[in-house]
């Protein structure tokens, strides 16, 4: 993914470069209300998201921007299975490299803009899984220190519809905006036995953002 950032970033950068289009260069900030997991999970994410962005100024009021978005997931769920019952706890670095056109209305002061794109997201990090098993026909023997595994989910896709205005002078940019993104399927997606655990990812997910950009 960080190849995929990089390359994005190049052929921007080339068009700059070669068409002689304005190039905005910054950072996006923001936080998401709406849910993060569902399940027998309980989210402890932190609610930020934050990363770069570039933006080239094509004719015709178009635009395309590309981003490369940070957050910090995480979430405890409850293990209760045959022979065996726990905790397992996650923490997750989360990467999205959204893509959008953008189209700027012809409207004075606020300039508002709406933006539909595509973003692939990869999410990795370290899962810990601590509890009690039982031994044969003895009694259930407790770990202390729990078992610590590495993840790196498959790569996924979402579908990214924005809207927001863009203020400020010419050459220093405000843009509050509100993204959202549809993923087509949901990173994690695990089942347990019957009354065990469910742990899924939203699917459908708003972001509330503010962009400041140089030009």
């Amino acid at each position: 993914m960080r190849a995929l950032a990089w390359t994005v970033a190049v052929v921007f950068l080339s068009s700059h470069v070669v068409l002689g289009q304005p190039v905005a260069l910054g950072v996006k900030a923001g936080f998401w209300p709406t849910d993060d997991v569902s399940g027998s999970l309980h989210p402890e994410s932190k609610r930020y998201i934050v990363g770069p962005a570039l933006e080239v100024r094509l004719p015709l009021r178009f635009s395309f921007e590309f981003d490369a978005l940070y957050r910090r997931l995480g979430f405890t769920g409850y293990i209760n299975s045959i022979g065996f019952y726990g905790t397992q706890r996650e923490r997750d670095n989360s990467w999205e490299f959204p893509m959008i056109a953008k189209y700027h209305l012809p409207a004075p002061l606020l300039h508002p803009f709406v933006g539909v794109g595509y973003a692939p997201h990869t999410v990795h990090g370290t899962d810990t899984i601590s509890g009690c098993t039982l031994q044969g026909l003895g009694p259930y023997v407790c770990g202390s220190n729990g078992n610590k595994l590495n993840t790196t989910y498959s790569l996924t896709h979402g579908l990214v519809v924005s809207g927001g205005v863009d203020l400020g002078s010419r050459h220093v940019r405000v843009a509050p905006e509100f993204r959202y993104v549809h993923w087509i399927m949901p990173f994690l997606n695990q089942y347990g036995g019957v009354g065990s655990f469910r742990y899924v990812s939203a699917q459908n997910e708003l972001f509330v953002l503010v962009g400041v950009s140089w030009r």
